[in-house]
C-alpha cells in the first residue's frame, strides 16, 4: 500500500479568518492555478461565504502558509446534505510530505463538529497522486465520472485538456476510513483482469470477461508531464480513461480502491453509499 512520506515537522493547520487570512488562501490558489483571467476566487466573495458557513483552512510551516482548503455545503439529488470541497492546493515546493492529507483529515473533523457525514470533492481521475491520496490514504469511494465537468479551464493545469471529473465519496464515519486513518487500508489487484493497460506510457484497452466483477485501469505515471510534453498523448489516455470507467460507472459500477502500481480497482459490487 501506498503512503506518502513522514514530513520532517507536522504543519499546523487551522480554520481562517477575516479577509487578510483568506486571501493567504486565495495567493495559494491562484499559484497552484495560475491563470491569464486573474484570481480563482475573488476575496470579497470568499468572505461572504466564509461568514455563511463555508470551510476555508491554512496549513503553516514556520509561520507561513504552505497549502490551503476551500469547502461549502451542498445537497445530492436524495436531499442529503454533505460538505462539498471546492478546491485543496499545496504549494510545489512541500507536496510529498502528507500536507494534503492533513488538510482533509483537518476538514473531516470540522465537518463532523458541524453535523455532516460526508465530504465530496472532484479529482481528475487521470492524475495518480490524486487517484492514491483519495482512495487509498483517505478511504473514498467513487461513484460517478463526468466528461468535460468545468468546461475550458484557462488556468496553465488544465488549459486545452477535457476537464473529465470523478467525485470521491467520503463517508466520514465508516470503518473503511477509519482504516485508512489508521494505515490498515489495502488494495491488491492480483489475479483481476485489466481493461486498460499501461504499455511503456501508452494506454492499451483490452477484452476482459462479461462476467468480470472486478477488473483494473492503469493510469500514467505523471499525466500533467506527458500533457505538456505531448498532448495528443495525453489526450488519447483521457479518451482511453473515459470509455472504461464512464460506462461502468453509470451502469453501478464503482471505483473502489488503487493499487500500488497504479491501476484504479473498478467494482460492480454494492459500495457504501
Amino acid at each position: 500500500m501506498f503512503y506518502a512520506g513522514a514530513m520532517s515537522s507536522a504543519p499546523s493547520i487551522r480554520i481562517l479568518s477575516g479577509v487578510a487570512e483568506q486571501n493567504l488562501a486565495r495567493e495559494i490558489f491562484d499559484e497552484v492555478w495560475p491563470s491569464d483571467e486573474g484570481t480563482q476566487i475573488t476575496a470579497n466573495l470568499l468572505q461572504a461565504l466564509v461568514h455563511n458557513g463555508t470551510y476555508v483552512s491554512g496549513a503553516f510551516l514556520d509561520e507561513k502558509i504552505v497549502a490551503a482548503a476551500f469547502a461549502f455545503p451542498g445537497r445530492d439529488t436524495h436531499g442529503h446534505f454533505h460538505l462539498h470541497s471546492h478546491m485543496a492546493a499545496v504549494k510545489e515546493e512541500f507536496r510529498n510530505r502528507s500536507i494534503g492529507s492533513a488538510l482533509k483529515w483537518h476538514q473531516r473533523a470540522w465537518a463532523m463538529e458541524n453535523g455532516y457525514d460526508t465530504i465530496t470533492w472532484t479529482f481528475d481521475p487521470l492524475v495518480r497522486r490524486n487517484a492514491k491520496l483519495n482512495l487509498v490514504k483517505l478511504g473514498v469511494q467513487v461513484f460517478d465520472y463526468f466528461p468535460d465537468f468545468y468546461g475550458d479551464l484557462p488556468d496553465a493545469l488544465n488549459v486545452g485538456d477535457p476537464t473529465d471529473r470523478s467525485i470521491a465519496y467520503w463517508k466520514l464515519d465508516s470503518e473503511r476510513v477509519s482504516d485508512a486513518l489508521n494505515r490498515k487500508l489495502f488494495f491488491s489487484g492480483d489475479r483481476m483482469p485489466v481493461a486498460l493497460a499501461n504499455i511503456h506510457g501508452t494506454p492499451l484497452t483490452q477484452e476482459v470477461d462479461d462476467k468480470a466483477s472486478e477488473i483494473l485501469c492503469y493510469i500514467p505515471e505523471d499525466i500533467i508531464d506527458i500533457r505538456s510534453k505531448n498532448p495528443e498523448l495525453a489526450l488519447r489516455w483521457r479518451l482511453a480513461l473515459r470509455n472504461e470507467l464512464q460506462p461502468r460507472l453509470e451502469n453501478g459500477w464503482f471505483i473502489a480502491g488503487f493499487t500500488q502500481d497504479g491501476a484504479y480497482i473498478v467494482s460492480n459490487h454494492k459500495g457504501d453509499r
